[in-house]
């Protein structure tokens, strides 16, 4: 029996047994959730307008943040948050966090052979300091919970790139819903920038670019300079351009969405949804029969929704 066949607890004991030295494949990080700022009731609607289904009710936490999930059953959330006392909002931004920046949660799976403090050492230029909440939401640092390291020097300047593990047992992930529009999950990530853009992210997560693009766990993060098609998205305040969504179908979006918002993106008919100033855009294509698989669900690692009020400068 392969790695492959194995459990999620099954290779996070092999590793901790010591049994075997994993490829570097099985080290990588994932991506467990991507968030952007401007997305209000309104912004919200016209989402749900578009065929996604919203995890309710919203959550609300630190810095006057009320914040709207939308799951998907493989890969990264997208996280939308709506800020309601700014004065609060800034008094909460931490260290290494542009105010009202896109943010994304790199995590550290239970079956890697990395850990935090592996990171921490490893990457001192970058100003890391590590957070732990327990999942109760009680002050006890022996109390299981999320395991945080920030940078204080951003990964990718503009953009909020924390890493995160989590202790067992996680916590329960909520129902992931099915999309009426037929999104199935993130494909990857538009930067504005060349080749230099992810240099320090891809540093940090120990993979090689190709192309200038950079791969996590099935997510593909491309700088605009290494793509030959992509809809021009103007306006933004923050070099993460847009979140590039797959469907199973792009006929099951709404019409006048398919009609007034038709473009193509690297050669693929897709629909561009523009946000705000302050977030990505989406750009939802159809499956490319090329790209490989991902070889793990990174939903295993994610638990945005358990983050409570009085929580200062963390993120799930």
């Amino acid at each position: 029996m392969t790695l492959l066949h194995l459990s999620l607890s099954s290779k996070a004991r092999i590793l901790r047994e010591g049994g075997a030295s994993f490829p570097r494949e099985f080290r990588m990080l994932v991506i467990g959730n991507i968030y952007g700022h401007g997305f209000g009731a309104e912004q919200a609607a016209r989402l749900e307008q578009a065929g996604f289904t919203l995890r309710m009710p919203p959550s609300r936490y630190a810095g006057s943040q009320v914040c709207r999930f939308i799951d998907f059953e493989d890969g990264p959330a997208l996280e939308l948050i709506e800020v309601e006392d700014p004065k609060a909002y800034l008094d909460f931004v931490p260290n290494g966090m542009a105010p009202y920046a896109p943010g994304i949660s790199l995590v550290v799976p239970d079956w890697a052979e990395r850990d935090l403090a592996y990171f921490d050492r490893k990457h001192a230029m970058y100003d890391p300091y590590r957070l732990h909440v327990p999942y109760d939401g009680s002050d006890d640092p022996s109390k299981p919970g999320w395991n945080y390291l920030n940078f204080a020097t951003p990964l990718v300047p503009g953009v909020f790139v924390w890493l995160t593990k989590l202790d067992e047992p996680p916590p329960r992930r909520p129902l992931v819903p099915r999309h009426p529009n037929g999104a199935i999950g993130v494909r990857g990530l538009v930067f504005d920038g060349d080749v230099t853009t992810l240099q320090h992210l891809a540093r940090v997560a120990e993979s090689d670019p190709e192309g200038g693009a950079l791969t996590l766990e099935g997510v593909t993060l491309w700088p605009k300079t290494s793509l030959h098609d992509v809809p021009r998205i103007r306006g933004k305040a923050f070099p993460l351009l847009a979140v590039v969504l797959e469907t199973t179908d792009l006929s099951l979006l709404p019409r006048e969405l398919r009609e007034d918002r038709a473009t193509t993106f690297e050669s693929r008919a897709a629909v561009h949804l523009e946000t705000n100033d302050l977030a990505w855009d989406l750009l939802i294509t159809e499956p490319d029969p090329e790209r490989p698989a991902r070889r793990f669900p990174t939903h295993a690692a994610q638990a945005p929704q358990y983050r409570r009020t009085g929580e200062v400068g963390r993120r799930a």
